[in-house]
């Protein structure tokens, strides 16, 4: 089989870092106080089945609702494997009963309708529930959103229900509609095709292809390919700057998709056909990492892609969208798998521990946009489903923190790889092996007294690069150590971390800095809070710009954001240090305290003394914070 590595069941794994588990605690609240009755509303009403309950709001009450509710889908079926793992009865039994209930309702929805489509959109018409499909492909007049989009994550969802909950009912429900996809899709020509894909259409191959792999079923791997366009993924690759203004979070899936066709075909033992989608994916990633990515894992600029490298000109309050970093993670993942290259493993840790874990509000709710320009803050969805806008990246969000542990370690034949240092008891068999990592104290220890010998033949660790004594656990040239446990069940490991600078490639003077795996910003105070502009549909973020007493507001356009850089933002290095002197050695002019440092001996932009306290991004919560921060060589 094409697969090098084989991912761990999310119900062998259970994550006991704080931070993360404090993440999932919230996350598991809201699934588990969603509704069914209202999660059902919207696809009743398009069939015409009477129901007394309301939809949920915002997003999940328009023309792409369904969109919201099948990430939930997908979220719930990933909680209950996470729940089978981790011995809690009572809220396993709560959604698993949920779960029973909401696909008995879809699988209602489609026998009341004849076939087996399902949408949860606002009803146009109610003797066509498949009047966007329509308008989109010419057939008909009236309003369309996304249709294909929204629809792929229902569908996705279900069979996550399947796959992952084990849900009865959900294969036959999961099939029947792809089964009405795949008769729609096949029987299009070519200019209805084109007309199609020319709208955001999510990751529709994906799944058509994941579900040839579980079925075998030719007409889905068929099915698939019509959402293929390995036009446009060359001409976004042999272009430079051809990405730019493109839409990211529509571009990712369809690579992600693409790249699922090579398990199908290889499936299919038509391996000539794998080589070739591994290798664009493989340039897409290089492309985003290289020319769109910031040092948090975020991506983009109001959802879109800029001109390659264009990442300091391009920091505003509406930069890396959430939805793009869960695709680009997903994207990273299957590489990995496929290819066993660890850079893919090195982004998806700098997305967890930054873009992710800053995701969730202090008290819960998730993050749309993540700024990367200095004095803006992370604005969060609210906690509660009841009052929630349903937007695209509160979906991901549900998935993101119910399915981290599947991104901690990995099998390849009878190895165990762990490639994320995030405490977790990852179970095989009846052994637990835990893994525990202490990030202040720089230890890291793998215990599992009960271990047969038999159960793993190796434990591979991964020795990530920002480890500062590195060269002395293994050579430079190698990724993995071998983690063998002593007599006694036991592995210690301690290291130190790294501090260094991470830069921007259109400005050398845009510096940030890392500690380790972790992102460090200024915290920079809440004043001016809570006034915002319209950033899309029920979207919006902060207006003003706030960088210590300077301010500076700027108004969004959707697709066209207003770049501010404020003096403010300009420091001077000690007289007589270059930019290249403080680049080799920012521990000089840093004084650890705990998790947080002291940058001292610079002066602002007045000449006065400065001290900055920088903490991990994450960790910002309600205030401003600045990343990045433009530094000047001192005068001789």
């Amino acid at each position: 089989m094409l697969m090098m590595y084989q991912r761990t069941a999310l119900d062998e794994i259970r994550i006991t870092d704080d931070r993360w588990k404090a993440c999932e605690d919230k996350n598991a609240l809201f699934i588990s106080s969603m509704d069914p009755e209202r999660v059902l509303a919207g696809f009743r009403r398009t069939c015409g089945l009477g129901t007394d309950a309301e939809p949920y709001g915002g997003w999940e009450n328009s023309l792409i609702a369904g969109h919201g509710v099948g990430h939930y889908f997908s979220a719930l079926g990933m909680r209950i494997s996470v729940l089978r793992g981790s011995g809690n009865s009572t809220e396993l039994e709560d959604l698993t009963s949920k779960a029973n209930a909401i696909v008995t309702g879809l699988r209602e929805c489609q026998i009341k309708l004849g076939n087996g489509f399902l949408s949860a959109a606002t009803v146009q018409d109610e003797d066509n529930p498949y009047i966007q499909f329509d308008v989109l492909e010419g057939k008909a007049e009236g309003q369309q959103w996304v249709p294909w989009y929204a629809l792929h994550k229902v569908l996705q969802g279900i069979m996550d229900l399947w796959t992952y909950g084990g849900i009865e009912g959900a294969d036959q429900t999961a099939l029947a509609l792809a089964d009405w996809v795949s008769d729609r899709v096949l029987a299009w020509d070519k200019e209805t095709r084109r007309k199609v894909l020319s709208v955001e259409y999510g990751g529709m191959n994906d799944s058509l292809y994941q579900l040839y792999i579980l079925t075998g079923s030719k007409r889905y791997l068929s099915a698939a390919e019509v959402f293929d366009e390995p036009e446009l993924y060359e001409e976004l690759l042999s272009f430079k700057n051809r990405m730019r203004g493109v839409h990211a979070n529509a571009t990712i899936p369809k690579i992600l998709g693409y790249l699922e066709g090579a398990r199908a075909f290889d499936k299919a033992g038509l391996k000539d056909s794998a080589g070739p989608r591994i290798t664009t994916a493989e340039k897409f990633w290089d492309a985003v990492i290289s020319n769109q990515t910031y040092a948090t894992g975020g991506i983009g600029d109001m959802e879109h892609f800029f001109a390659d490298g264009l990442l300091d000109g391009s920091r505003t309050q509406c930069n890396a969208e959430s939805c793009c970093c869960y695709n680009m993670m997903k994207l990273s993942q299957l590489l990995f798998e496929l290819t066993g290259k660890p850079k893919y493993l090195d982004y998806i840790e700098r997305a967890l521990w930054n873009a992710k874990l800053g995701s969730v509000g202090p008290d819960g709710g998730y993050t749309y946009f993540n700024p990367m320009a200095t004095g803006y803050y992370r604005l969060y969805s609210p906690s509660k489903p009841s009052v929630n806008p349903f937007w695209c990246c509160v979906g991901t969000a549900l998935e993101d923190f119910t399915m981290a542990g599947g991104k901690i370690c990995y099998r390849k034949d009878s190895d165990l790889y762990i490639t994320q240092w995030i405490s977790s008891d990852i179970r095989f068999g009846e052994q637990v092996l835990r893994l525990r990592v202490d990030y202040g104290k720089g230890k890291l220890s793998i215990s599992c007294k009960e271990c047969g010998e038999a159960k793993i033949t190796g434990i591979k660790l991964r020795i990530p690069r920002w480890i500062k004594n590195r060269e002395s656990i293994l050579p430079d040239s190698e990724d993995f150590l071998n983690a063998g446990l002593s007599p006694d069940g036991a592995f210690e490991l301690d290291f130190e971390m790294q501090l260094k600078l991470t830069g921007l490639p259109d400005d050398p003077s845009a510096k940030g800095f890392m500690y380790g795996p972790f992102v460090l910003c200024v915290p920079l105070g809440n004043d001016k809070w809570g006034i915002t502009e319209n950033a899309g549909i029920e979207v919006v973020a902060p207006a003003w710009k706030v960088v210590f007493d300077a301010s500076v507001k700027s108004s969004i356009n959707y697709g066209k954001t207003q770049r501010a850089v404020l003096d403010r933002e300009y420091l001077t290095l000690p007289e007589g240090a270059s930019l290249q002197d403080f680049s080799e050695d920012p521990e000089k002019y840093l004084v650890k305290d705990n998790d947080c440092f002291m940058l001292t001996g610079l002066k602002d932009f007045k000449g006065d003394d400065i001290s900055l306290t920088l903490i991990p991004y994450s960790q910002a919560g309600n205030e401003r914070y600045g990343i990045y921060w433009y530094l000047q060589s001192g005068k001789d």
